[in-house]
């Protein structure tokens, strides 16, 4: 009689551990953990409707992805192919109330990252390849290293900060606002409704663009830098300095022209509006040379 009791005790373990473990099989569908081999310097496309990207450099050459998926997620490919990787969240139907997916993915260091979404903020850290970092209707938060970089926003923010080296930088933005922080090299920015900072260091060319919204350059510029920005409806700030010091033609068609460096501003025509600031470094055939202009706004340039 003990040896049957034993039986069904064991019998009966067994079964709990059974049903336990298919709960957890449902409790866990909504959960990702999935990689794939990788080349160390590839190209990763990262696609996702809604919900987060969150990209991390590590040094295997893997991709995994991680992360928690909405009911309404159908599934997340992930592919490798002649050094191209493809992580996309498949969503058939994009009026769900829950088809978020949030996910994150490690990739090589060393890979070219691009990365497309909607309804969702992207962030980046630890890439030293390109990165293409876009998204509608989110935020886009990024450590860049690679050179020829670039992010852009449709109704979001855009945060970059570059690493202290020259590099490739462009950055855009709809309806949002732009800082981009310890760039050297090449930077473009553009935005069209949103303010725009961007802190330099040794730069050798930067422009600018801005609709309706101020514009602030900060940091240092190489000997032979070229700087040109421009203005609709919206100030513009110059914090520049280079050695030898600094040339520059700046307009402003109905706004000031003021700061440390702004003497002798005329007028463009003394029947109409307008105002005018030419500046030539003091014994310096070429040098740095600042080109700045503005509808309606003001400028404020100095070199400390």
């Amino acid at each position: 009689m003990s040896e049957f009791r034993k039986f069904r005790s064991a019998a009966l373990s067994a079964c709990a551990l059974s049903l336990f473990a298919s709960c957890g099989a449902v409790a866990g569908d909504d959960s990702i953990d999935r990689k794939i081999a990788a080349e160390p310097n590839g190209e990763v496309v990262i696609s996702n409707v809604s919900g987060t990207v969150d990209v991390r450099g590590w040094d295997r050459n893997e991709v995994q992805v991680t992360g928690h998926l909405g009911s309404s997620v159908e599934r997340v490919d992930l592919e490798s192919s002649g050094g191209r990787t493809i992580v996309k969240v498949v969503l058939p139907n994009r009026g769900s109330r829950d088809g978020d997916a949030v996910i994150e993915v490690q990739v090589p260091k060393n890979s070219r990252v691009e990365v497309s979404a909607v309804s969702a903020d992207v962030s980046s850290r630890g890439v030293l390849g390109t990165q293409r970092l876009n998204s509608v209707s989110g935020e886009v938060t990024a450590d860049v290293a690679g050179n020829e970089s670039a992010a852009r926003s449709v109704s979001g923010d855009v945060t970059l900060r570059g690493v202290g080296k020259p590099a490739s930088v462009r950055v855009s933005s709809v309806s949002g606002s732009l800082d981009i922080t310890n760039f050297g090299g090449k930077i473009e920015v553009v935005t069209v409704s949103g303010d725009a900072r961007v802190q330099a260091g040794d730069a050798n060319e930067i422009r600018g663009r801005t609709t309706s919204g101020n514009l602030e350059l900060f940091g240092k510029l190489t000997r032979d830098a070229r700087v040109d920005v421009e203005g609709v409806s919206g100030d513009l700030m110059l914090r520049l300095s280079a050695p030898g010091g600094l040339s520059a033609e700046i307009e402003s068609f109905s706004g000031d022209i003021e700061g440390c460096l702004a003497k002798g501003v005329e007028r463009v025509s003394k029947y109409g509006p307008g105002t005018r600031l030419s500046l030539r470094a003091s014994g310096v055939e070429s040098g740095a040379r600042i080109r700045a202009k503005t509808l309606s706004g003001d400028v404020d340039i100095c070199d400390r």
